[in-house]
Order: C-alpha cells, then sequence, then structure tokens
C-alpha cells in the first residue's frame, strides 16, 4: 500500500493510527520545510526513527545528558563513518557505553523524533510498503496509540505554556535578582537549559542547541520564568528614525552588557559589586560623569532612563547627544573593566569580555543599519581590543583609550 499527500494538525496522529491498525510494514516519510523524518513500521508497531534534525540523533542525546563526552562522541562518529557501522554498535564497542544504555537512548531517539512529528501543524507524508533489514539494529518496540495520547497531552499543556512564551523568537536573559548561585535550586536539566540563555539565543536557539524537545525545554523555561531566574529581553530598536531625544534603546544595550559583567562578579566580590560600579564613575570625563551621575546597573530602568534624560537636558549646546551617550557608555564600561581586571586579574577579565563580545554579535545580528548601532559596535569592539592588549601584555596603551572614541 502507498500513501502520500499533506497534513495538518491532528491528521498525522491519523496516519499513525491507521498504520497500527492495519499492522503494516514498510517506511513513512514525513517532511514540514527543511526537515523530514522517518518512521519505520513492522506489522503496525513502530520498531526505529530516523530524522534530519542533529538534536534527534542517538549521539547527540547521549552528549546532552553526560553520558559521554564531545571528544568521545567526535571519535566514534569518525569512526562510524569510516567503517560505515552504526554509532551505538561503536559506541558499545569502545566501553563508553553499555548494551542497555544503548537501548534505553535508541528508544529515546525514536520517541524524541514521534514526540517531535506529532507537534508539527502541516506538512506532508509519504508511506511506502516495505520488507525492512533489521539485522544489527536495535529495534523498538513502541505502541503509536500510547504514543498519540502522550502527544496529545503534552500539545495540550504545550498550550498553556505559549501563554507565558507566545514565541520560540523571544529572547531571555538573566534577571540578576538572584544574589548567589548558591541559593538556586535546580536539576541537571534545568542548568543545561539556563546555561545557555545569555541573553542573545532565542527560545528556538535554546531548543536546538540543548538537544532536548521542544516540550521540554518549554516547561523549563516557564520553571525559571516562574522563579524570577529569567526575564524577557527588551525589544530595541536602533534606528536613524528614533526620536533624537529617546535614548531607551542605547540604554537598553549598554544595561544588558553591564548586567553581564555584574552577573559574572558578583560571587566573587559579593557586596563590593555595587560599589566598584560607583567607584569607577570617578575616572569619567566631565560631561560623561555628568550625564551618568544618576546611572547604576542596579537601577530600575525607568529611573536609568529619566535620570540620564534629565542630566542631557540641562546640557547646552549638545549636538548629537545620542554619540554623546553612546561614548559616555563605553568610557564607562572601559573604566570598570579596567577594576575587574586588576581585582580579579586576566583570566576572569577575558571571560567577561567575551560576554560581552555575544552582547554586541546580537546587536550587530538582528538590529537594522544605523549610525548608533555601528557607533556602539565599533567603539565597545576597539575598547575589547585594547583591554585585551594591555591586560594580555600588561602595558598601557599609548595616548590612552580616549582617544578611539570620537564624538
Amino acid at each position: 500500500m502507498n500513501l502520500q499527500g499533506d497534513f495538518e494538525g491532528l491528521t498525522l496522529a491519523s496516519i499513525l493510527q491507521l498504520l497500527c491498525n492495519d499492522q503494516k510494514t514498510g517506511v513513512l516519510t514525513v517532511t514540514c520545510d527543511d526537515e523530514q523524518s522517518r518512521v519505520f513500521f513492522e506489522q503496525g508497531t513502530i520498531v526505529y526513527a530516523s530524522a534530519s534534525l542533529k538534536e534527534a540523533r542517538l549521539g547527540y542525546l547521549m552528549r546532552s545528558d553526560g553520558v559521554i563526552s564531545a571528544e568521545q562522541l567526535q571519535r566514534c562518529l569518525s569512526l562510524a563513518k569510516e567503517e560505515k557501522l552504526h554509532l551505538g554498535k561503536i559506541l558499545v564497542e569502545k566501553g563508553y557505553i553499555s548494551l542497555d544504555t544503548l537501548k534505553k537512548y535508541n528508544t529515546k531517539q525514536v520517541e524524541a523524533i514521534l514526540y517531535n512529528l506529532l507537534f508539527w501543524k502541516k506538512g506532508r507524508f509519504e508511506y511506502k510498503d516495505a520488507t525492512l533489514n533489521l539485522k544489527g539494529m536495535i529495534v523498538t518496540q513502541l505502541n503509536p496509540m500510547k504514543l498519540i495520547l502522550e502527544a496529545s497531552r503534552r500539545i495540550d499543556e504545550l498550550s498553556v505554556l505559549q501563554k507565558f512564551i507566545p514565541s520560540d523568537k523571544i529572547v531571555f536573559k538573566m534577571s540578576g535578582k538572584v544574589q548567589s548561585k548558591e541559593e538556586i535550586k535546580l536539576n541537571a536539566n534545568e542548568w543545561r537549559i539556563l546555561s545557555l540563555i545569555d541573553g542573545t539565543r532565542s527560545v528556538r536557539q535554546v531548543i536546538n542547541e540543548s538537544g532536548y524537545d521542544e516540550f521540554a525545554v518549554f516547561k523549563i523555561f516557564f520553571s525559571v520564568i516562574s522563579s524570577g531566574l529569567i526575564e524577557q529581553k527588551d525589544e530595541i530598536m536602533l534606528d536613524d528614525q528614533n526620536n533624537q531625544n529617546d535614548y531607551s534603546a542605547i540604554l537598553t544595550v549598554f544595561s544588558d552588557i553591564f548586567v553581564s559583567i555584574k552577573n559574572f562578579i558578583s560571587d566573587e566580590l559579593g557586596d563590593r559589586t555595587h560599589s566598584l560600579f560607583e567607584e569607577s564613575k570617578l575616572g569619567l570625563s566631565i560631561e560623561y560623569k555628568q550625564i551618568l551621575a544618576g546611572y547604576h546597573p542596579d537601577n530600575h530602568k525607568i529611573a536609568n532612563l529619566q535620570s540620564i534624560s534629565g542630566a542631557i537636558g540641562q546640557m547646552e549646546f549638545i549636538e548629537e547627544p545620542k554619540m554623546i551617550l553612546i561614548c559616555g557608555f563605553t568610557e564607562y564600561c572601559m573604566l570598570v573593566l579596567k577594576n575587574v581586571g586588576e581585582i580579579l586579574g586576566s583570566q576572569p577579565l577575558m571571560t567577561i569580555l567575551e560576554g560581552i563580545e555575544k552582547v554586541l554579535e546580537y546587536v550587530k545580528k538582528y538590529q537594522a543599519g544605523s549610525k548608533e548601532k555601528s557607533k556602539i559596535v565599533n567603539d565597545m569592539k576597539a575598547m575589547i581590543d585594547n583591554i585585551q592588549s594591555e591586560f594580555k601584555t600588561g602595558k598601557k596603551s599609548k595616548g590612552g583609550i580616549l582617544k578611539l572614541f570620537s564624538k
């Protein structure tokens, strides 16, 4: 028997049910955009499944759970390709996993693929009767009806979760409300997801990079949102059409940068963290000191915006105030980083700079071209290069860093 056509909604579940009830033996191929999955039936029972996405692959699932290391996975993938053998067999032969572990993760892989399939709202399917060659394969024995019922439950629960996370394009960041990592009590899966939430990755990117299925990631997102650990990142629009006196987009970018610094150093410096940001203002040029006098990363964004807007409004004869503000924030960031480097040393400082570069990459990738965007990215990258050079060599740059920034 051959079946093919388009599907929407629960039609795919009906197809699985039909193949189960008719005790079919063959292969069901399902495509949606660039994704493709294949489900193998043996007398109405699902015995295997494969998918094009890497997060559904056997080795990726094991690596995500810490069963094997990235090095072990890469080594076995190369051997499997050279010897044209199944990855699972190589992993068992090398002693990296047991046969029972392989069977467990093989079933987990098939379930992940099928749950992902049943989340698809539309696509194309084709089923063909075929004699399966299962020799040497680790097969599963999954009842499609049981999977369909569980998938339906997950879909209903996911619809509730999506009210809190309406789009997988949303970007979340750490809220900064938890003062110490010792206060956070999470399981291994939650820590894995939390480690990927950095203010630059979208929910979809976190799903793809975590190796976990969509339902599991949405549940973890809901959990850490409810705990106050993360919050949605403010949408920013750096463009030349904005009001010349609206500094909110610039403030959002630099606040993300300062919060990333603060989150890194708070465990080491404790209460000293707050005063470090205040003390760093002492080295600012006079006009920047006036503009940023009331700014602090711990303040609410509205309070910071009002303080900056008020300070700039009181200054006379300022051309292009946004450019001046970017210069001020960049100089302030430089002074904070230098103080951090003096206290914690060069290695922690280099890690902090990597975090800042991620924020800048997000701005560069997702913001439309504008003078504001170009100045923030270029000035901050110049500042980072200077800091790296100074703390790696231990030498001060000639002429000082302020010459790097034009108003």
